[in-house]
């Protein structure tokens, strides 16, 4: 898949369909996990929506300065932050499964009485079809403004605007469409708090260094890889590394090109900065120039074609 994928998704909305705005409370507890509460509301006239999406169609895809236009790739998620990669995830994925079938249970049952203003919504999604798949295009900031202090002509005077006002930002963080799950701000990490997820990734994966043996020190490592970053980096753990660094050779091999203190052929996490390299190593953060021989951190990795 390409940028050009996403691209094609907003040229084929079609502002004429069928087409509407939901109200979305995410809540999120231990216990319960990701939760959602969503409220449909309506507009007094359809060329709302329409002048809406066809202002949105035109921000992303119109002139040199399109939004579409900073991305340069579309990259499977894997836990970095690169604001001009769109990253993607399948609905299957373990990071967003839970929560995605409850976010389309709630868009499916959104209600549609009671007054908006009395709750905290924190996205609203514009919810659609392109090639009668459903797609929704979340816009994860609250959608009220409030407007203390602002005024508004009226009958020759300025009264004081005493609600606040709907907001329809020019923006997605984040796509639905075919089962699929597209990234287009960091901030879209928040309608799945994927901040839970991947600390959750963390902590099997940090379990299974531990049974490995291959550390000295586990509180030490524990502290390191559980903290920081480096939860998010986890999302990339690559299990075949780890099984790989459970021989003695290859140990000392990879300790060797890549400046880890070992003890008694194992790597020595007591040691500053240990621990942080053997993770940015099982998480595809460590490769070697190809020219000079020598170690260089990535943001990310992929096979050369």
């Amino acid at each position: 898949m390409i940028v050009e994928d996403v691209k094609r998704l907003f040229e084929k909305m079609n502002s004429e369909g069928t087409w509407c705005i939901k109200l979305i409370r995410i809540h999120s507890s231990n216990r319960e996990g990701t939760n959602y509460d969503c409220r449909e509301i309506g507009f007094s006239s359809k060329e709302v929506l329409i002048d809406h999406i066809e202002a949105l169609k035109s921000k992303y895809l119109s002139g040199n300065k399109a939004t579409i236009q900073k991305y340069n790739e579309l990259r499977l998620y894997d836990g970095t932050t690169d604001s001009q990669v769109i990253y993607w995830l399948n609905k299957t994925s373990d990071l967003i499964n839970e929560a995605y079938a409850k976010l389309v249970e709630s868009l499916a049952n959104a209600d549609q009485e009671g007054d908006p203003l009395k709750e905290k919504y924190s996205a609203y999604v514009l919810a659609g079809f392109v090639e009668d798949q459903p797609i929704y295009l979340f816009s994860m900031q609250c959608p009220f403004v409030n407007m203390k202090r602002k005024h508004i002509w009226d009958n020759s005077i300025f009264r004081p605007i005493d609600k606040p006002i709907l907001s329809l930002r020019l923006n997605a963080d984040v796509i639905m469409y075919d089962e699929k799950v597209y990234f287009l701000s960091m901030a879209g990490e928040n309608l799945f708090n994927m901040e839970r997820s991947y600390k959750a990734t963390c902590s099997y994966c940090v379990n299974d260094i531990v049974e490995s043996g291959i550390i000295t020190n586990i509180e030490c490592f524990q502290n390191t890889a559980t903290s920081g970053s480096n939860p998010r980096r986890f999302v990339s753990f690559n299990n075949s590394y780890l099984e790989r660094l459970k021989h003695k050779k290859t140990r000392e091999r990879i300790a060797k090109k890549f400046d880890i203190p070992v003890k008694d052929s194992f790597f020595d996490s007591e040691q500053e900065g240990a621990s942080e390299k053997i993770v940015k190593l099982l998480c595809g953060k460590g490769m070697v120039d190809p020219f000079d021989d020598i170690p260089m951190e990535v943001s990310g990795s992929k096979n050369w074609s």
